[in-house]
């Protein structure tokens, strides 16, 4: 029994829990009329709430308004909330461009998703089924999609829901014909113009009579046994990430020396678990992406550009791929001088580098300090003294070297990456001599001496643990 089918997948994908609310998208065609029909009988066997959700996407005027009214009215007969709109996507394509169905699918998912939050942060139930899924692995197979793309659609992603991917299409046509349902049919689904209608009114039929028996089970099943080997894949990523990257605000880094060591197959995973994690998800996100960045962490000089879709760019450093947006690149969200002034005794917030600093004034020498303290006669010190972002043309004298560096070359010898060097904290007294650079060197300028009397012991605390 086709219910008893769906009821089974359901409770093995964990797909309702007793409480949730589920939003049942439905155009009025065969698959999803079915869906609604299922869950609304095994409804409160499972104990979740259903409504339906509509979207008339004014492709085909009194038709499509026709189906609105169709899904309106099966819902008043059996009692269920329906949310419905009307979107003019042909207008929208007209001012914005781009593809219809791409368009279509883009405005009604924000329609659904809109809905299925304010509606008790409910599930949203799709009615994909098992040809779907034969149909959508040949399209992700002609363009060239991975491991990935290849396993098909899931059972669950995130908030969305498929219950009917264990049945075929005559499986859901037989139930709609045994329960006197009378879908509505989008002859647009018949045309051959786009690429999905192509599979499977013309190619999958002709792959089928060249071979003698369906092709659909065996590219299902290929598409399982590789959703299972990318689930292994995307869980050894998820083990190792904390050791591989670095994470700031602005930008995702990682270390190209514990990639090199990883296999091909785990870097392409990392790469598009970095993206993913940046932009929510891999919308234009290739194979020749994912390459690329690759062989940019394999071979490519420091200083590298890579810009990838999605207004992201990645770059090389001395020891790591770094990605973050291209405006970000170009704009510095840094301190101006003098910067913010610092009080001594006390602690100063500076919020722009993420850091809090914590200055005391002590008659002794201290005897244990690490990377992120620094001690410096006070005395020889123009106060007030503050604390600022690096600017163009700063200067610096470092201790231990002759005359003076700029600082830009001095973080060049010290191999800082380039994503960091804006939040370095750059300390300055009121005449704005840098006499420390916070976590890495400290200058010439208020050395303590023999003759010291006060010493100042400022510490970063927050500073960026990646800095050299």
């Amino acid at each position: 029994m086709i219910i008893n089918k769906v009821r089974d997948f359901i409770i093995a994908h964990q797909l309702i829990q007793s409480g949730e609310h589920v939003l049942a998208a439905c155009s009025g065609g065969p698959d999803s009329l079915a869906l609604v029909d299922i869950l609304r009988q095994i409804r409160l066997e499972f104990g979740f709430e259903l409504a339906v959700g509509h979207v008339d996407h004014m492709f085909r005027g009194k038709a499509s308004a026709a189906d609105a009214q169709f899904v309106r009215d099966y819902c008043q007969r059996h009692g269920l909330v329906c949310f419905s709109t009307a979107i003019n996507v042909p207008q929208y394509l007209l001012e914005q461009g781009g593809s219809s169905q791409d368009t279509g699918r883009k405005l009604r998912y924000e329609y659904l998703r809109e809905t299925a939050q304010t509606w008790g942060n409910a599930k949203i139930a799709t009615g994909h089924h098992r040809d779907d899924q034969a149909e959508t692995i040949l399209l992700h197979l002609f363009r060239g999609s991975g491991g990935a793309g290849l396993s098909g659609m899931h059972a669950q992603a995130g908030r969305i829901i498929r219950p009917l991917l264990s049945l075929t299409r005559q499986e859901i046509e037989d139930y709609c014909q045994q329960h006197a349902l009378e879908p509505r049919q989008d002859l647009s689904n018949l045309k051959t113009d786009y690429l999905r209608n192509k599979i499977r009114l013309r190619i999958i039929p002709q792959l089928e009579a060249a071979v003698g028996s369906s092709v659909r089970e065996p590219l299902c099943r290929v598409g399982q046994i590789l959703a299972d080997e990318q689930k292994f894949l995307n869980e050894s990523a998820q083990a190792i990430w904390p050791n591989l990257t670095r994470e700031t605000p602005d930008a995702t880094c990682v270390y190209t020396e514990p990639l090199s060591k990883l296999h091909i197959a785990l870097k392409r995973v990392i790469f598009r678990l970095l993206i993913e994690k940046k932009q929510g998800n891999l919308t234009g996100i290739t194979f020749h992406h994912v390459e690329k960045l690759i062989e940019m962490a394999d071979s490519w000089p420091v200083g590298s550009k890579f810009d990838l879709p999605g207004g992201w760019r990645a770059e090389r450093e001395y020891d790591a791929i770094q990605v973050r947006r291209r405006e970000v690149c170009s704009v510095s969200r840094g301190i101006a001088p003098p910067g913010v002034r610092l009080l001594i005794p006390g602690e100063t917030e500076v919020s722009e580098l993420g850091v809090r600093v914590r200055a005391s004034v002590q008659t002794y020498l201290p005897q244990h300090i690490d990377s992120a303290t620094a001690v410096f006669d006070l005395a020889a010190l123009q106060q007030p003294l503050f604390v600022r972002s690096r600017q163009p043309g700063d200067r610096f004298s470092p201790r231990g070297m002759q005359g003076d560096k700029k600082l830009k070359d001095f973080f060049i010898d010290k191999k800082v990456p380039r994503s960091l060097r804006d939040q370095v904290p750059v300390f300055c007294d009121s005449h704005g001599v840098i006499f420390w650079l916070g976590g890495l060197r400290g200058s010439r300028q208020g050395q303590t001496t023999a003759a010291t009397t006060e010493y100042l012991v400022l510490q970063i605390i927050g500073i960026q643990e990646a800095l050299p």
